[in-house]
């Protein structure tokens, strides 16, 4: 069988739209509670379903809704006999299912070594693990975001078995044409993954990759766990090879790597291979910061920097296979659109729209049609990657949310991604934040105030950098800064920056009582 992921694009579509359609008949309208229910409010007969055009009939699933009931979305068969037990009104499990399940009992295939240690049953115990294995939540992740209001997203043991696998060995994905001096994943590589230990998908990630491909990683559990200090001596000694977290944290780590080895306490990384940075809009500036903090500490010639992407409700996290290549979104377990944030219909291929995705083939927790607010400005293309020789649909950043990243300040509406780029990026700025106040704090009439906290690099001449950061920022956000604070005391600063999360750098502070 040719492999999948050297099909043309379109095949690709064709393939996972048919499997869509198909998944939709056979479990997510029998099972699947919440769609279930929508989709006979409006009308929609799956047996309807022909081609993508019809799936664009299907209404969209936002965020507010699922939280609405987290648990109407996980795929919930009935089952005969235990009929009080079902929360809601799907339908019973399907006669083919069943057999499934009597087969796998009597052979033992996929193999379950429970048995050994525990006498069972035929019906309830044998062929009823079977179904608990497909359908029983086992695992999940949440995120809170910026609400508080917990979002969690549920796996069963059937997608350890049958998604993840073939999810997880992406990893290895790398270029068919390269620079021979290029560093290579190999089966020895080794990860220090930074994300602090919580059930959110990028620590897990790291850690279910490991599991199922054998690929080797250590896990700090973030800075909370293991000061970053301490984190800087175990990757030298360790001679890890990458690391995986969030740019701003990054940023700090990087910075705290070269100090420590400016005074001799670690040697050289040459064994630094790159980094992989997720969970936060990164810049080309950015990158190449990260490319010269790594010359500094003696590097790979050719270290990487690769950026990546994940939300909770996906289930998963996608990259690049090479810097500036687009992340490369998986085309078998989803279908991916990209809808016009005013009209909800799909884009041309390249212009700027709004992610959504549908699972293909699921359990758990599943989403048809979900509509995650991240405008993917640099748009998406299902395509040959030139790089790496694969099939995928490839989205290109800046990445930012549609509504949430978006504020207004003295009556202008402002990009806050584009706000923190334009600080972070200006030559002379070392460390910063971004505080939004009103003239009078706590008065809501009061006129707005966008103050600037710069932590200076040792070069830099304070007056012509506050200069060149007023022009900037109004230049780009047509918000002139009303006060720019120089804290000297950059560790200061940077302890406040991190102090919310322990590893996600709080740029914007907005103090203001009431505001769009």
């Amino acid at each position: 069988m040719s492999n999948f992921y050297r099909w043309p694009g379109e095949k690709q579509k064709d393939w996972a739209v048919k499997n869509l359609i198909k998944y939709i008949k056979n479990y997510v309208y029998p099972y699947h509670p919440y769609l279930r229910k929508l989709y006979k409010d409006n009308g929609i007969n799956p047996s309807g379903l022909r081609d993508y055009s019809d799936i664009q009939k299907i209404p969209i699933i936002e965020k507010a809704d699922y939280r609405k009931d987290n648990l109407a979305f996980i795929l919930q068969p009935k089952f005969p006999g235990r009929e009080k037990m079902a929360l809601y009104d799907t339908d019973y499990i399907s006669k083919k299912l069943i057999l499934k399940y009597v087969l796998q009992a009597i052979f033992n295939h996929p193999k379950d070594y429970v048995g050994l240690w525990r006498k069972m049953s035929f019906k309830e115990g044998k062929v009823g693990r079977r179904v608990a294995l497909e359908w029983m939540p086992m695992h999940f992740h949440a995120s809170a975001g910026s609400t508080g209001d917990p979002t969690p997203a549920l796996y069963t043991h059937y997608e350890f078995r049958n998604v993840l696998p073939e999810l997880c060995a992406n990893v290895y994905l790398e270029p068919d044409t390269r620079h021979p001096d290029d560093p290579l994943v190999r089966w020895d590589t080794r990860l220090f993954n930074l994300f602090p230990g919580a059930p959110h998908l990028a620590f897990f990630q790291a850690v279910i990759t490991k599991m199922l491909t054998g690929f080797s990683s250590f896990d700090t559990f973030g800075g909370k766990v293991i000061p970053t200090e301490h984190q800087i001596r175990l990757f030298a000694q360790g001679k890890f090879n990458h690391i995986s977290t969030m740019p701003s944290y990054f940023t700090y780590w990087l910075r705290k790597a070269v100090e420590m080895r400016e005074k001799g306490e670690i040697p050289d990384l040459p064994q630094f291979e790159g980094g992989l940075c997720a969970g936060e809009p990164m810049t080309k500036e950015q990158r190449k910061y990260f490319k010269d903090l790594a010359k500094i500490l003696g590097a790979h010639p050719r270290f990487r920097v690769i950026e990546g992407m994940g939300m909770t409700e996906s289930k998963w996290a996608f990259m690049e296979c090479d810097e500036e290549t687009g992340i490369h979104l998986n085309p078998k377990f989803y279908l991916w659109e990209l809808l016009d944030p005013e009209t909800k219909k799909p884009v041309p291929e390249g212009e700027p729209g709004v992610l959504t995705f549908s699972h293909i083939g699921w359990r758990g927790t599943v989403f048809i049609r979900y509509y995650t607010g991240d405008l993917i400005r640099g748009g998406m293309r299902w395509d040959k990657c030139p790089k790496c020789g694969y099939t995928y649909p490839r989205i290109t950043g800046p990445i930012q949310r549609v509504v949430k990243d978006f504020t207004k300040i003295k009556g202008t509406r402002v990009s806050l991604a584009d706000l923190i780029a334009t600080v972070r990026d200006m030559p002379g700025v070392s460390s910063f934040q971004v505080v939004i106040d009103k003239e009078i704090p706590g008065d809501q009439f009061s006129r707005d105030v966008l103050v600037l906290r710069i932590t200076p690099k040792p070069d830099a001449k304070k007056e012509a950098l506050e200069r060149r950061l007023k022009e900037k920022v109004k230049g780009v956000t047509e918000v002139t800064p009303d006060q720019i604070i120089w804290e000297d005391d950059e560790k200061k600063l940077e302890a406040e920056l991190f102090e919310r999360t322990g590893i996600k750098a709080d740029y914007i502070v907005d103090k203001r009582p009431v505001h769009i």
